[in-house]
């Protein structure tokens, strides 16, 4: 491809109001600001990466609008997260607010998500729109475990971060791949490169965190099982590229897997 840079986060952006404008019907504050959380659009950058790194032909404003949803669908994991952190943290903080709004402005960014899809390649379309209608699911699924109810346990709590942050990077990877037009084998690689650094890249952002700080992440976690479970994303997203670059040159991806190590502002 001639488009080899990264691409800038403000790429992706453009799509966002496509994909808004859509769903949309009342001015939620709450929207944007959960949006501007996460400026890095690490999950929309996987979408490209995979993309660029497996044809040489794609155009990438065929690719922006699922690197979009994937981002729209990230704001909508935060929001509900948020919502699940609240009851547990006794002191007031700046995530605790309307639950009714953040429920609203979540149904947005997921059905904002969706829409933004309308644009790929219809070649494509089918599939993007079953990858992300599977992350949904088992984003909800995982939301749905009472992970901090008694009984719960530290792999449950690893467990709840590689089906949400690892179910995303699942996904972006899965859409990048679908648009690259690969065939399944290839596809399975890239999925668990996603999964595995996406997994250890949001352990390592918890395990970095300043502890007085409120997490949208489980409140309590053994951090002996979170290194462990990190460790295991990402030997499994190098086993991934190792596997890949039999296939593709992996140059962009190798690089990317690496800069994402030493960047935890999810």
């Amino acid at each position: 491809m001639t488009d080899t840079d990264p691409v800038h986060p403000s790429r992706i952006e453009r799509y966002f109001e496509q994909g808004l404008s859509n769903t949309v019907k009342v001015n939620l504050p709450l929207l944007q600001d959960v949006l501007d959380d996460t400026p890095d659009r690490w999950y929309g950058q996987l979408v490209v990466t995979v993309s660029d790194s497996l044809s040489d032909r794609q155009d990438r404003e065929e690719v922006l609008p699922a690197a979009a949803a994937i981002e729209l669908l990230r704001g909508y994991v935060r929001l509900r997260s948020r919502l699940l952190v609240t009851p547990a943290d006794k002191p007031a903080h700046s995530l605790t607010l309307d639950p009714t709004a953040e429920l609203l402005a979540g149904d947005c960014l997921s059905s904002a998500a969706f829409s933004s899809l309308r644009t790929v390649p219809a070649s494509s379309s089918g599939d993007c729109f079953e990858t992300l209608t599977t992350v949904l699911e088992t984003i909800t699924e995982a939301f749905a475990r009472p992970y901090n109810a008694a009984g719960s346990t530290e792999q449950d709590q690893a467990i709840y971060i590689d089906e949400t942050a690892g179910t995303l990077g699942e996904g972006a990877a899965a859409l990048g791949a679908t648009l690259a037009g690969v065939d399944e084998p290839v596809r399975r690689h890239c999925e668990r490169l996603g999964r595995g650094l996406s997994t250890a890249r949001q352990i390592n952002y918890v395990l970095d965190m300043d502890p007085t700080e409120a997490m949208v992440v489980p409140p309590t976690f053994d951090e002996s099982q979170f290194r462990m479970q990190a460790e295991r994303g990402r030997n499994d997203a190098a086993q991934a590229i190792d596997t890949l670059s039999e296939i593709v040159d992996v140059t962009r991806l190798r690089a990317f897997a690496e800069a994402s190590t030493t960047r935890q502002d999810q």
